[in-house]
């Protein structure tokens, strides 16, 4: 009896960048957009329309002396933390409402009625609850990502396809191997765009308990300089705002862990 070699697990394929740039259209009308921001922004005088050449100039001192950076940095850490917990909350409470007809049945309607509703509501009550802090920011996050997620998730589980779970249990597949090995797999493009609109969404709700906290992070400069009226900062603040949440969603949409990557 020869015993054959351990199979050697198959290489992780190259990591693609091509999603991350941007597509000629988009580069064109990026152009045409700016052009016309800084056209306007000259001719018209508007307050609240600086000429786009002097929101870059200031976007640059702000990176220069720290204000971006630090403020970044504390928004960042709040995003983690929230995200983490509702991307953990989410898939969780997903898969047990679509394996579980009691829990499905005990949380549904808890679930679209929260989808239904407008989350900022949440965040005096999260503001009471834990304070002017880092807990009451985190919370906002999961308030704002985690409905995506369950829904996408439960949607997702509650269709695997039932040939090749017939043909995983002739094969001796254990509950346990049938829900790593297949149904996980197969929901995991469905809960990746969950997590991707979850992230867009944490984002939102990240910069809304920081403006009404006006305390901290990027949020935190959106209130500072809103209410100070210097508006060529505002809008620098606004667009590191609008690339975090392009950014973080991308790389949400980009994530899959080598377990996926070595049974997908």
């Amino acid at each position: 009896m020869s015993l054959s070699a351990p199979r050697r697990p198959s290489p992780l394929p190259p990591v693609r960048w091509g999603h991350l740039v941007p597509p000629p259209p988009f580069l064109v009308s990026l152009a045409l957009l700016a052009g016309l921001w800084e056209a306007a922004g000259r001719a018209l005088d508007f307050l609240f329309l600086p000429p786009l050449s002097q929101v870059g100039r200031m976007l640059w001192r702000l990176l220069l002396d720290g204000t971006i950076a630090a403020a970044l940095a504390d928004s960042l850490l709040a995003l983690a933390g929230g995200m983490a917990l509702a991307v953990a909350a989410g898939v969780g409470i997903g898969t047990l409402m679509a394996l579980s007809a009691p829990v499905r049945e005990a949380l549904e309607v808890y679930i679209d009625a929260a989808m239904a509703a407008p989350m900022v509501a949440f965040v005096p009550v999260f503001i009471l609850v834990f304070g002017l802090g880092y807990l009451t920011r985190v919370a906002t996050v999961v308030i704002f990502a985690f409905f995506p997620i369950v829904v996408n998730t439960f949607s997702a589980m509650r269709r695997p396809q039932e040939d090749l779970l017939e043909m995983a249990r002739a094969f001796g597949a254990t509950p346990a191997q049938l829900f790593w090995r297949v149904r996980l797999p197969m929901a995991y493009p469905a809960i990746r765009a969950g997590v991707q609109v979850g992230m867009g969404r944490g984002v939102d709700g990240l910069i809304t308990g920081e403006v009404l906290i006006a305390a901290a992070g990027l949020g935190g400069l959106v209130a500072r300089f809103g209410n100070a009226f210097t508006m060529d900062r505002l809008w620098a603040v606004v667009f590191v705002i609008a690339a975090l949440a392009l950014l973080a969603a991308r790389a949400a949409g980009a994530a899959r862990p080598r377990s996926l990557q070595e049974t997908g």
